[in-house]
Formats: C-alpha cells, structure tokens, sequence
C-alpha cells in the first residue's frame, strides 16, 4: 500500500515538472525578429515596428509570442530611453500579460485579429502614456484594466465590436487626457463609465448606435464630445447640463426631431456646436444659444425657413447648406464671416444681413442674377449651379475668388459683365481675382470686353462649348496662375492662330502648368479633329496657311536637344498623339503636315542626336582618310616635255 502511495507521488511529481517546463518561454529579442529604428543621439528613443509579413523569416512560420519578449535597453545603463511599440496585421487573437518595461511610453495593436484581453495585460508599464487597440475584435472589456495607478494619457479602442466596456467603469484614469470607443456597438453608456472618465477631455464615442445619452449630475472636465452617426433622437434640458466645460459637441448624422430651447443653456463655455443631418426641420424660435459659440452646422435638417430668433454677436461660421430654406430673413445683422448656404431654394439674397461675411457659398440655389450689396469683406464668393443665364455686377465686389461653375443656363458673357469686380488678392504683387466658369453646358460665347476693367489672375474656361477665344480677352501676360482652356470644342482655324503663338508657350515652359495642356485639343476643321494642340508648337502660323502645304517652315529658336535626366512632366500622354508617344514631351523640328515629319523626343531625342552625330564623324572620317591618301600618292617624275608645257600655260 505504501508502495503504491509512492510511486503516486514519484508519477505527480515528474507531470507536474513536465508542465513547469513546457511553461517556459523563449526568450524573444524584439529587435531580433522586427524592425527597431534608433533616434538620433540627442533623441533617446527606439521605435519598434512588428509589422506582419515584415517580421524576419523564422518567426513568419509561427504566431508571435509576446510573453518572451525582451524589450530594448538604453545603452548607457545612466541614461533613459523611450520605446514606442508598433504591432500590425499580426494574428495574435488574444493579449497575454506582456513583461516589464519601464522605458515602453507607447503600445500600438492594429489589425490583430485579437478578441480578448488578460487581467491587466498592461501592469508591469508603469510609464505606459499612449495605448491604441484598434480595427481588432474585442467583444466585451471586463477584466481588470487599469485598476492600480498609472501615467496613462491618450486610450484607443476604436473600430472593435465592444458591447461593454464593465472594466473602465472600475479603471483609474488620472492622467488620462483622450479616449476614443468610436466605432463599437455600445448602444448606451452608464453613468459610471462618465463618472470614470470626468477628468478626460476629449472623449470620442461616434457609430456607436447609441440611443439615449445622460451624462447625470456630475460636473466633469470634458471640453470634446463627439457623438455623431449614433442613433439620438431627443435632446432635452438635463441631457448635456453637467458638461458645462464643454468646447465642442458634435451630434451629426443622428435621427434627432426634438431640441429643448434649454438644451444648451447650461453649456456657456460652448464654441462649436454641429447638429447637421438630424431631423431637426425647425428649430424653436428661443433656443438659448450660448454667447460664447462661434461655429454652428444646421446641415442637411430638412429646413424651410430662417432657424434661429437670435443670433450670438460672436458667431464666426455658419453651415445651414442642404435645406430647403427659400428666404433669409434674419430680421438682424448676423456677424459670421463664412457662410455655406448651398443647396438651398433661394432665390434672392440680403448681403446687408451679413456685412462681415468674408467667405459666401451660395452654390446650386435658385438665383437668376447675381446678389447685390455683397459687402466690403468679401474675398470668396461661389454661384455654381445656379440657372443665371447672364452674369453682371452692378454693385462693387472686392474678390480673390469668383467660382461659376455648373451654370446650367449660361449662355454667354457679355460686354463689361464683370466691370465691378475688385481683385483682392493681397498675396500677389497686384491685387487680382482667380475666376473660375467651368462645365457650363450652354456657355458659346464670351464677348472680348467681358472682363474690361477686371485684374485677373488666374482663369478657368473650361470644359465649356467655346469654339473661339478673343484674343484681347484679358491680359494674357498678368494669369500668372494658368490658362485652363482645356475641353472646349476649339474652331483651330486662321483666327485662333494666337493660341499657338501666345498660350501654348505660357503652359510648356512652365511644367507645373504643363497639365493644362493636356485635354487642349481641336474640334475643327476636320483634318485637325481631336489633335492636341501642343501638336503645333514650334510651328510657324499652322492655322494659317501650314496646313495646306504652303508653310514657310518650323520655327526652330525653340529647338533644344537636351541630355541628361529630365523631371517627370506633369503633362498627360496620348497615345495616339505622335508628339507625347512614349511618355515624352517632344521638340518639333519639322512641318506639321509633312509625313516625314521627324520629332526629337526627350528620351528618344537622345538616339536621334547619337545617329547624326554618327554619321557625321563617319563622314568626317572618310573625307579624311581620302585627303590623306592623295597626299601619301607618290607623284611621276617630270620630263623636259612636262617642263615645257606646263611653261608654255603661261
């Protein structure tokens, strides 16, 4: 019996060593099998990166332990060293509580593939600052996290499928300056999670289909909350009354019908406030805006009518884009300096009810003619998509920017239509305006004093139904910004000779404007249909004459044969186009029409040159070697005959 009793023992002891040694782990030198980048040596930091497939080869075939790891160590055993970890598209599964490290201040998962965590997986970081655990598969946080003192400061656990979060409700999070549990499946947050996070300042928590928020009695130091694409529906009094910190609050993309008048009252540290995209179709006449707020989004509400009684004298930026408000009756003065009032049903507008408005967007509206008394302030100003038929300015406007595009009603620019505009673009030597009247499927015609009196900078006429430009236009010398002409139906005939002579040269010898020749082509006559025009640089007058065989030659000062490696051009390349073939820009050297016609390409310029510098050594050669010959040729001895005749020539 005794025996027995022993030998039990003897057979527990040995299973129980077996397991104690295959508990034990290799040791893992992280810089061993991933990428540590150093500092400099006034930088004493080591950033580890461990980044799935990059990791060396013997550890691809099996998963990455982390409970071996050996962190980096400074050097100079005095002196202090960071080490920010990095691990990415590693299929962990699971955190197992990693080893110690002091020096470790930053820890980064991403697309782990891990689902759980252990008990306090991040103990032995004391100096841990920065934690992110993102675009992984955490279902549930309910382990002990954080419980023991720590210098934690920035929390990401964004884009995992967290359905509670029990263990940050327990954590202590004294330092902890911003946490982010966007993208979850949260649905709702308790009043001990805001109790655990009060002395955060920024909290994150949107696409978290939550429905109902209540951030109870307590005051607490948040000054960022961010609540958008969640599934709100009421705002009442109580429900944001104890973040009175509070900076910014955004409720975007939410399925809210109902704000309390009182909703916002308590908040008079308050400075942007983004309710955009609810259903918010009218907001109460008496809503307690905070004096303090200077940028408020009403977006995309579903609006018909001007929606605030009063607005703060201190408002900067007003978003009330995507309604379907027809008139802007504010009944006052309204201070804001941007205005993004697009897509609406206007059709008229007061610019007196906006006299410090420095940036105005009233794009895709119902305006026919453009608005007056626009104010002194003005800089910016878009008109896209609205059915004017004409453009004039009747009223002085001072403008660095004028967009017009998308005019599905504008036929042509008459004479002196933009005689009021005032460039105010104070960066450039003079003041200008950049002018922008694009894809304007009905714009034929621009009269040659449209833009009389108008310093222009920059100008943007494409993708119109222009068969001709008048050359006296502007003043071609002053668009130092570009010359956008590009998808215009061009008549290339005798008259827009010009273009070649004036334009083209303006966009190729400047590469970074070299992209606006890309879709410069011709629509007439026929035998030029569809050609680009740089097709006719270096040319001499090919719309006058060059193309019936009668032309007077290349013009060949323009002529470069270049060597050496040349910065990508940022022109477009053509395939059927016989002078970008390849990817390079050319240098023509011969007429357009000739079919012998020999381009020097870039690149291919380079073989040409290498062939007539050939051929012309060769025959130097030759000519050489002959001379040569003739001077080593022994000469006849001379008879007293030869004497006498060649006497008897003179």
């Amino acid at each position: 019996m005794h025996l027995l009793r022993l030998l039990a023992v003897l057979i527990a002891g040995v299973l129980v060593t077996t397991s104690i040694r295959a508990e034990v782990l290799p040791v893992l030198e992280i810089c061993s099998v991933c990428r540590c980048l150093e500092g400099g040596a006034e930088d004493s930091t080591v950033v580890v990166e461990c980044l799935g497939d990059a990791l060396r080869h013997e550890q691809q075939k099996t998963r990455l332990d982390l409970r071996g790891i050996v962190w980096p160590v400074a050097k100079d055993r005095s002196g202090t060293l960071k080490v920010r970890a990095y691990f990415a598209d590693l299929e962990l599964h699971y955190l197992p509580k990693l080893p110690t490290s002091t020096s470790l201040i930053e820890l980064h998962f991403e697309n782990d593939s891990i689902k759980s965590l252990l008990t306090e997986p991040f103990d032995n970081f004391k100096n841990l600052e920065v934690l992110t655990i993102t675009n992984n598969a955490l279902g549930s946080l309910d382990k002990d996290f954080f419980t023991a003192p720590n210098n934690l400061r920035k929390l990401d656990l964004s884009n995992n499928s967290l359905t509670a979060v029990t263990a940050l409700e327990r954590a202590h999070f004294e330092a902890l300056e911003t946490i982010d549990l966007s993208h979850n499946k949260l649905k709702a947050v308790s009043l001990q999670l805001v109790r655990a996070l009060q002395s955060v300042s920024i909290v994150r928590l949107e696409a978290c289909d939550i429905y109902n928020w209540d951030s109870g009695d307590r005051p607490t130091q948040w000054q960022v909350l961010n609540l958008n694409r969640n599934k709100l529906t009421v705002v009442s009094a109580t429900t944001f009354a104890s973040l009175e910190r509070l900076k910014a609050l955004y409720l975007a993309y939410n399925e809210i019908q109902h704000i309390d008048p009182l909703a916002f009252e308590a908040l008079n540290r308050l400075e942007r406030l983004d309710l955009s995209y609810n259903h918010v179709t009218n907001l109460e006449a008496n809503l307690a805006v905070p004096k303090s707020l200077t940028m408020i989004s009403v977006a995309g509400n579903g609006m018909e009518r001007w929606p605030f009684g009063k607005v703060s004298e201190n408002l900067r930026i007003l978003e009330i884009q995507n309604n379907a408000i027809a008139d802007f009756s504010t009944g006052q003065p309204v201070s804001v300096i941007i205005l993004n009032a697009s897509n609406n049903r206007l059709d008229s507008f007061a610019g007196d009810s906006f006299p410090e408005v420095t940036e105005l967007d009233l794009s895709f509206n119902a305006l026919t003619d453009v608005p007056r008394n626009l104010g002194k302030q003005l800089r910016t100003l878009v008109l896209d998509g609205n059915p004017m038929q004409t453009v004039f300015f009747e009223t002085e406007v001072p403008l660095s920017v004028l967009s017009l595009n998308f005019m599905p009603e504008l036929t042509g620019l008459d004479a002196f239509s933009f005689w009021k505009l005032v460039g105010a673009e104070s960066e450039k030597e003079q003041d200008c305006v950049e002018i922008r009247i694009s894809n304007c499927p009905k714009l034929k015609h621009i009269d040659a004093k449209a833009f009389e009196e108008t310093s222009i900078c920059k100008l943007d006429l494409s993708n119109n139904q222009l068969t001709t430009i008048p050359r006296t236009l502007v003043n071609w010398d002053d668009l130092h910004g570009g010359i956008n002409l590009q998808g215009n139906p061009l008549n290339c005939d005798c008259s827009e000779q010009w273009l070649v002579d004036v334009i083209l040269p303006k966009l190729y010898d400047q590469e970074e404007l070299q992209y606006l020749l890309d879709n410069l082509r011709c629509a007439s006559p026929a035998n030029r249909s569809g050609k680009r025009l740089v097709k006719y640089l270096n040319h001499r007058e090919p719309f006058c004459g060059g193309g019936s065989g009668s032309s007077s030659g290349p013009r060949m000062e323009r002529l470069q044969m270049e060597s050496g490696p040349r910065k990508a051009s940022a022109i477009a390349v053509d395939s059927s186009d016989e002078i970008a073939q390849a990817g390079f820009l050319s240098r023509i050297i011969c007429s357009v029409e000739d079919p012998d016609c020999l381009h020097a390409h870039e690149g291919h310029g380079m073989i040409v040159l290498g062939v007539i510098v050939a051929v012309t050594l060769i025959l130097s050669i030759t000519m050489i070697v002959i001379l040569i010959v003739r001077r080593l040729r022994p000469k006849p001895p001379v008879s007293a005959d030869g004497v006498w005749l060649m006497r008897s020539r003179y």
